[in-house]
């Protein structure tokens, strides 16, 4: 077996790269562009915006609950999709960072 690595990066480096690694599909920049043009939307919603299936759509909504982007609450048996008040913010870092 293989020995763990640490890693000498920052807790703000990992979570930086967290959001970089879930902004990195097309249909994920989509899904972030579109919650913060409509603040709201459910996985029919996605899927009529990338014309993906329901379960490819419920990935790449993992990806972005994992770097804490997004979050979701459950109402009447549909999953409502919303941007994280710190979204912005944290998108905001990460261009930051890579512009030093």
């Amino acid at each position: 077996m293989g020995t763990s690595k640490i890693y000498p990066y920052s807790n703000q480096t990992l979570q930086l790269a967290q959001i970089a690694k879930s902004l990195g599909h097309p249909a994920r920049i989509t899904i972030i562009k579109y919650l913060f043009e409509n603040h709201k939307a459910t996985n029919e919603s996605f899927q009529r915006i990338t014309t993906l299936s329901k379960s490819t759509i419920s990935k790449h909504i993992k990806e972005l609950v994992l770097a804490n982007l997004v979050y979701s609450d459950y109402r009447e048996f549909e999953g409502n999709y919303y941007l994280k008040p710190e979204a912005g913010l944290l998108i905001e870092m990460l261009i930051q960072e890579i512009n030093q």
